[in-house]
């Protein structure tokens, strides 16, 4: 296995629906640690950060995890 079979293999793993649940955590916990670092002075671009890589991660159907709704980029 190569390089781009892990990788595909790894894309279509975030498009189902445990895919992006395991996303979202791991995103969630990103913003946590660094909300957590910064003690939340910067909770706003944390979230907004938060919110954009996971437009561009898993399903993008729109539920960008504790944030506001999105609408999907196509």
């Amino acid at each position: 296995m190569n390089l781009n079979d892990i990788t595909r293999k790894a894309q279509d793993f975030l498009k189902t629906e445990k895919g992006e649940s395991v996303s979202d955590k791991v995103l969630d916990g990103a913003a946590d640690v660094a909300n957590k670092v910064t003690g939340n002075k910067h909770a706003d671009k944390i979230q907004n950060a938060r919110d954009n890589a996971d437009k561009h991660l898993g399903k993008n159907d729109g539920d960008a995890g504790r944030g506001t709704p999105t609408a999907d980029p196509k």
